[in-house]
């Protein structure tokens, strides 16, 4: 269920996840991180869900494609590019929505951690990055809805990285794994 939870916030709650006008680095500042490059999936007793994620030749962004089985049959897929960002002992993803495109115009942040077979990500605490800009210490608006508010951060990169870096521990709780799918013969991640 907690893989339903987070993923789902990504794909159809977006309007409840945090987005930033500016990434927590410029893209190609770092290398890539090339170990979440591959196929991911997570599955529970309502869905299956897979992940991937690779460099893209021309742009040389981070290119994610989520695809998601219902237990009804139901598809949902997704497009983000990105880029990752590694600072204070923390890997993050900037990641920026391509399809649907209907979706928030900037940055979701997303903080990650490779482990052997498994990736285990973080989205940003919706609540905490509202709580942030209500008492002023990130720059940013609180947009509400009827059913649903998001935090839009405003702040520049350098004082966004000294801010994250400081909280990240309050700004990323909720951690859920992936899984690295390994089919047999597919190219290993340079």
């Amino acid at each position: 269920m907690r893989y339903v939870l987070v993923l789902s916030l990504i794909v159809s709650l977006s309007g409840c996840v945090p987005y930033s006008d500016n990434p927590l680095t410029d893209p190609g500042q770092q290398p890539m991180d090339a170990s979440v490059y591959g196929s991911w999936y997570w599955k529970d007793d309502n869905e299956v869900g897979y992940v991937h994620m690779g460099l893209d030749r021309e742009s040389k962004l981070l290119r994610v494609f989520m695809i998601e089985f219902g237990k009804d049959g139901e598809l949902h897929a997704s497009e983000l590019v990105g880029h990752t960002s590694s600072f204070s002992d923390h890997a993050y993803l900037n990641l920026k929505w391509v399809s649907p495109s209907d979706e928030n115009p900037g940055y979701l942040f997303v903080r990650y951690e490779v482990r052997g077979d498994v990736l285990e990500i973080s989205l940003m605490n919706n609540e905490a990055a509202e709580k942030a800009i209500q008492d002023g210490s990130l720059k940013g608006e609180v947009i509400s809805a009827k059913w649903w508010s998001t935090a839009h951060i405003t702040e520049d990169k350098e004082a966004l990285q000294q801010f994250v870096a400081k909280h990240d521990e309050e700004l990323f709780t909720e951690k859920s794994p992936l899984h690295r799918l390994n089919p047999p013969d597919a190219p290993a991640a340079k």
